[in-house]
């Protein structure tokens, strides 16, 4: 996948879980977010930037957390 792709697919979907979260629709906000910072995730994978790729493989984490938490 194009490297461009991702990050703005990335950029895209964190922000439809950000506008998401501002209007309060829960648990899908966690989704987008999620996919996002996985998309997000690989890309700094990809670019080989650590600090990108821990923060937000961190916030795939906490999202995956989540929606555990909301699942049980």
């Amino acid at each position: 996948m194009n490297l461009l792709l991702i990050k703005w697919a990335g950029t895209t979907l964190c922000l439809i879980g950000i506008l998401l979260t501002s209007l309060n629709i829960y648990p899908i906000n966690v989704v987008f977010g999620l996919v996002g910072s996985g998309f997000w995730t690989l890309a700094g994978i990809y670019q080989r930037d650590m600090p990108l790729f821990l923060v937000e493989a961190v916030a795939a984490l906490f999202y995956l957390m989540g929606l555990a938490l909301w699942m049980y």
